[in-house]
């Protein structure tokens, strides 16, 4: 077993890299004027600077989760914290966005690394009770890099320029690099037997990459070319894995899991449905109700700061309560949430926008930290890398469907026209056709995830365990620094 502060070290070095991530992702979204005012970048090469690092990091989730089950999760996260951190550091040092645009493609397959093994080894440093609180804490990390991306990096840019940006993001990731060291099993064990497959990772790479491309690119006839590709590779993708002999994604797990598969649809379902809140909100407060960005933003810090509340005490309810059950009380306060945005009009006071938000923020928090162990709690160990690149999968396609969505209701309703007040009441008319579907879409997921139940408690487990707390198996091949078999949970 893992001493109690191993645990808490392992905890709080994956945490770390969760906040890492996504502080990447929403400060460097802030920094992409200052780099296009300085390298002279066209707004295709700009596109390229996000979509380039969300596309190397869902091409590559199930390939190196293989990588992982061959080599060890401890050593495949401790080289992508390596690998992301030392192209944190060179990233300031381009002299061309070509440059920039392919170091931040290799950021993201470190990022890949380091996405696909964090559940699972908070997985396996926490057996049992416990795992939903730390599922919690790493969940936390990840809203507090969604919020204080967009204010701190855009603080960073105005007073230090955008290579801070990156500076101050590898710095923490260098000292994790070195924690992880001494507190994870970061040492390659090879595990024989472990085959690749190699035309999943091609079909996987292929619909990642198409689908995130193209999604960005709706507006024209190439854009939806890719899309469609993308739509086809997957769906290619799914067919080969179901008859693969060595298949990155085991579709078993979907097929005889009700509690895997229906959560693992849910998680698609909520990022879909809430990921462009934030961007719907910030256009109508800017565009409608003539607010500026600065203004906006502090209105928009309402759904992350209840992100991070509720993400951290979200976990105990877990401990406490049925997560499915306290996943469904997220999915419907998100749902709340949604379904409240419909009703936003030229006149609306700003206390409506506030409770919406703070709505959608507590939902998806309380739902992503329930949901997470439900997930997790439904497979056995030797699954746990499957499991923690699914639900990567389903955030990062949901996010990139909630987006290319989007782009779509406003082609057809606004057409090519540019964004101003003129047209506000044209973007209202956009926003709540986007907002009805949502919520009809996330009204779906909460339906879903109450049937997401685990196995029913057999008569030999005791009443204070909580059913995802029963183990499955009796005997395991102990992680290194394990003294008696993991108890992984259903």
């Amino acid at each position: 077993m893992f001493k109690a502060d191993e645990r808490t070290a392992g905890l709080y070095t994956i945490t770390v890299t969760q906040f890492a991530l996504v502080f990447m992702l929403s400060a460097v979204a802030v920094a992409v004027p200052a780099l296009g005012r300085e390298f002279g970048a066209s707004a295709s090469q700009l596109g390229l600077v996000e979509s380039g690092y969300i596309s190397a990091v869902a091409m590559l989730l199930f390939p190196v989760t293989k990588l992982a089950d061959k080599i060890g999760r401890g050593a495949t996260f401790a080289m992508g914290v390596l690998l992301f951190t030392i192209v944190s550091f060179v990233l300031p040092m381009c002299t061309s966005m070509d440059q920039f645009i392919i170091l931040r493609v290799f950021q993201g397959c470190g990022g890949a690394m380091l996405v696909s093994t964090g559940l699972a080894i908070l997985a396996d440093l926490y057996p049992g009770p416990g795992r939903a609180k730390a599922l919690g804490i790493a969940s936390a990390g990840v809203y507090l890099g969604l919020s204080a991306g967009p204010w701190l990096g855009g603080m960073i840019v105005t007073h230090w320029g955008w290579r801070w940006v990156f500076w101050a993001g590898g710095i923490p990731c260098a000292l994790v690099f070195l924690l992880s060291l001494k507190t994870l099993p970061v040492r390659p064990v090879i595990t024989k037997g472990i085959r690749f497959d190699p035309l999943g990772a091609i079909l996987i790479a292929l619909g990642m990459i198409f689908l995130s491309q193209g999604g960005s690119q709706l507006h024209n006839p190439t854009g939806q070319i890719m899309l469609a590709g993308g739509i086809v590779a997957l769906i290619a993708f799914v067919l080969w894995e179901n008859r693969a002999k060595s298949p990155l994604l085991d579709m078993k797990l979907f097929r005889s899991n009700p509690s895997f598969s229906l959560g693992s649809a849910v998680q698609f379902i909520s990022y879909s449905a809430t990921f462009g809140v934030t961007f719907l909100i910030s256009l109508y407060l800017q565009i409608s109700q003539g607010m500026t960005a600065s203004e906006a933003g502090i209105v928009l810090m309402a759904q992350p700061l209840m992100q991070v509340i509720f993400s951290l005490v979200s976990g105990n309810w877990c401990e406490r309560w049925a997560p499915h059950k306290v996943a469904t009380i997220g999915m419907g306060l998100a749902t709340l949430g949604l379904g409240a945005a419909i009703f936003l009009g030229n006149e609306v006071s700003i206390l409506h926008v506030v409770v919406l938000l703070g709505l959608c923020g507590a939902g998806s928090a309380i739902f992503a930290t329930a949901n997470m162990a439900v997930i997790m709690g439904a497979v056995e160990k030797q699954h746990y890398g499957v499991a923690s690149a699914v639900v990567a999968a389903m955030r990062t396609t949901g996010m990139t469907v909630s987006l290319v969505f989007i782009s779509g209701v406003f082609a057809i309703i606004i057409g090519p026209h540019a964004l101003h007040e003129g047209n506000a009441p044209v973007y209202v008319e956009a926003m709540h056709v986007a907002f009805i579907a949502l919520t009809i879409f996330s009204a779906s997921g909460v339906i879903m995830s109450a049937r997401a139940r685990m196995k029913k408690r057999n008569s030999d487990t005791p009443a204070h365990e909580t059913p995802y707390e029963k183990p499955l198996v009796k005997a395991a091949v102990p992680m290194k620094g394990e003294s008696c078999p993991d108890q992984a949970q259903q």
